[in-house]
């Protein structure tokens, strides 16, 4: 359940609403697969109609409205359930973490994660939640609310602050810490995820996350333009490669400016830099 009270009384009212058009209505459900990295604010059902509800607040980034626009029509296409948003006036946002927390809180994970995993687990998540927050706040979309930590995910990976691939590193992070707070087994991350996700917290305290339109931006401003950009497939290396003020091959480079990026990410930016400049090549010969 929502703890923001302006949010709470939407979503209630949004819940006797359906109620008494004869739904039954459920609140905080996970959605089922290939949807279940979802938390939904509530799910309304009545007889074979599903409706997923959810409450933002009434000022939506244009990020979020196209990410739930996107969602939306995926549910209809997919299996016919329809999106519904209802909105609030959000009250006083949560206080903005400090940076000097969330450095200290990854340095203490660090410290003391060979003698107690599930205690590195469980900081570790704090500088997380910490560096999202932070993020979010940069960007103008914080959260009008503390929320659990899926649905937390959930917001600024649809608020664009977070790549559905680093948003799926953090839910496998949020559930090992949700399962050792209520006294159950977790697998603390691996070494090398553990890593990944101390960086992450530094670097966006740092001002150095980047996602993924930010790769893209980053490599089109420095080594192509629309006025020179080509691509040339380079059979030694079997990728391509731009030309003009390169040759630059797209996965280097990147690599080379986000040494931090997951390789997933680095991956989508690369197709989409070489449909780009595909698209401009197309257009320079026409």
């Amino acid at each position: 359940m929502t703890t923001n009270t302006a949010a709470r009384r939407a979503l209630l009212s949004a819940r006797r609403k359906y109620e008494a058009d004869g739904y039954v209505v459920s609140l905080d459900e996970q959605l089922p697969k290939p949807y279940d990295g979802f938390v939904a604010n509530a799910v309304a059902r009545r007889n074979d109609e599903f409706v997923i509800v959810e409450v933002r607040p009434t000022q939506l980034s244009s990020d979020s409205r196209d990410r739930l626009a996107k969602l939306s029509q995926i549910l209809r296409d997919d299996c016919s359930w329809r999106l519904d948003i209802f909105t609030y006036v959000p009250e006083e946002l949560p206080t903005v973490p400090d940076p000097d927390d969330i450095n200290r809180r990854v340095q203490e994970a660090r410290q003391i994660a060979g003698e107690s995993p599930d205690g590195a687990t469980q900081l570790l998540w704090s500088a997380i939640e910490g560096a999202l927050l932070w993020l979010a706040n940069k960007r103008d979309v914080a959260p009008a609310r503390l929320m659990p930590a899926l649905n937390l995910i959930q917001q600024v990976t649809m608020e664009g602050v977070l790549s559905d691939n680093q948003a799926a590193e953090f839910k496998v992070l949020a559930r090992a810490r949700d399962a050792i707070a209520h006294g159950m087994r977790a697998d603390p991350p691996s070494a090398g995820q553990f890593d990944w996700l101390c960086r992450f917290a530094l670097d966006a305290v740092e001002g150095k996350h980047a996602d993924l339109h930010d790769m893209v931006v980053w490599f089109t401003a420095h080594h192509a333009t629309p006025d020179n950009a080509a691509l040339a497939y380079d059979t030694s290396d079997e990728q391509y490669v731009w030309l003009g003020s390169g040759p630059h091959h797209a996965e280097h480079v990147l690599w080379q400016q986000f040494e931090n990026a997951l390789e997933a990410d680095i991956a989508e930016a690369v197709r989409t830099i070489e449909k780009d400049g595909t698209e401009w090549a197309r257009l320079d010969q026409l």
